[in-house]
């Protein structure tokens, strides 16, 4: 019997090594940008244009810098000799032709297999890395002055993969006009704003958890869809912030305070034009007002604010205690954070239901 035959491959112990969150926000980039690639090559093939041609070339650099900046040596060199060829047409636009963006399009979906086989199984297959790169490199040496479409036939076919059909590639996507269910597209939001920091992950799903749970402890006093709705969108105008001031780290000016205190307001007059949703809308504009009445926007105090924009206020902070942070490295505990909402009753907290809250820890700390 014929011994199987040995597969090379190939590790990245730096990268593999590094917080799961960390790889995970590369991840997401990574597939951002080959979805920016793609975006402009059916775009080139429809229309041409330059800008497309230069964001096709910032989003294969990006690709090439992330990967360099997590250690990921075996495609950097792979995903510069790619970004090599592609720069003869960023000096001469013109010189665009299809079956160049189509190879382009093949050779990132390699890349990205071969990063998805390294992250599930610790090694990747390096015959296959080293295929592209030799493909890669044999044009970037072969093709002279000027860019043969031929040679790039040979190439997408040498990958395995086959031309589009160039009628249906010069024709745009079709987009229709429709208007999805409002909880599909505030959930689409929420995961907008989720998606703006690393320190975000599925936060949004965990207030909406966390919000049903205190909701039945204290007997469903709210209605569950307006409780779901406000759990949602209440940090969706966020989103509308500028990231300078977004991800700032330190103390903020009172002109970026400003900003950030806008969000409640922004989020609440979204959910005011969908319609139908007075109640989130309060729940949202009064999640940062405080017991004592130091809060804003409108400076309530106790029963004046709305009782899911106090439910919020005790979720809000939990979470953000809960969650690592740009300013610290680490992430408080579950009992760490209840006993910070506890010191603070009556000040930012409404006391009733910060005793219901408990109730909701002390069950999470039991399953865990």
């Amino acid at each position: 019997m014929n011994a199987p035959a040995h597969v090379a491959t190939f590790s990245c112990p730096e990268f593999l090594a590094m917080e799961r969150t960390i790889i995970d926000d590369f991840v997401d980039c990574t597939r951002e940008c080959c979805e920016e690639a793609e975006t402009c090559v059916k775009a080139l093939n429809h229309e041409g244009g330059a800008d497309y041609i230069h964001r096709l070339f910032r989003s294969l650099h990006s690709l090439k810098g992330n990967c360099q900046m997590v250690g990921l040596a075996p495609f950097t060199g792979l995903l510069h000799r790619i970004e090599e060829i592609f720069a003869r047409v960023r000096s001469r636009p013109e010189s665009y032709f299809s079956e160049l963006g189509e190879f382009l399009l093949i050779a990132t979906d390699e890349v990205e297999d071969l990063l998805t086989e390294l992250i599930n199984t610790g090694q990747a297959n390096d015959k296959r890395r080293q295929k592209l790169y030799d493909i890669c490199d044999a044009l970037q040496k072969n093709s002279g002055d000027q860019l043969d479409p031929q040679q790039f036939k040979d190439a997408i076919t040498a990958l395995g993969g086959k031309l589009a059909d160039k009628g249906s590639a010069a024709k745009s996507p079709k987009i229709h006009l429709e208007l999805p269910a409002d909880m599909e597209l505030m959930q689409k939001l929420s995961l907008q704003i989720d998606n703006l920091s690393i320190y975000r992950k599925n936060r949004s799903d965990q207030v909406v958890q966390l919000m049903e749970s205190l909701n039945e402890a204290l007997g469903f006093p709210l209605d569950t869809e307006q409780l779901k709705a406000a759990s949602l969108m209440h940090d969706v105008g966020m989103s509308f912030i500028p990231h300078n001031i977004f991800n700032k780290e330190g103390v903020l000016s009172k002109e970026e305070l400003r900003f950030i205190q806008e969000h409640v307001v922004t989020g609440s007059q979204l959910l005011l034009r969908f319609g139908g949703w007075n109640d989130a809308a309060r729940m949202v504009l009064d999640h940062h007002e405080k017991f004592d009445g130091s809060g804003y926007p409108n400076g309530l105090a106790g029963e004046q604010i709305h009782p899911g924009g106090r439910m919020l206020a005790i979720i809000d902070t939990f979470c953000s205690v809960t969650t690592e942070r740009s300013d610290r490295s680490y992430k408080k505990s579950l009992l760490s954070a209840i006993s910070e909402i506890n010191a603070n009753i009556h000040i930012q907290f409404d006391p009733v239901m910060v005793t219901a809250f408990n109730d909701v820890v002390r069950k999470m700390m039991m399953k865990q």
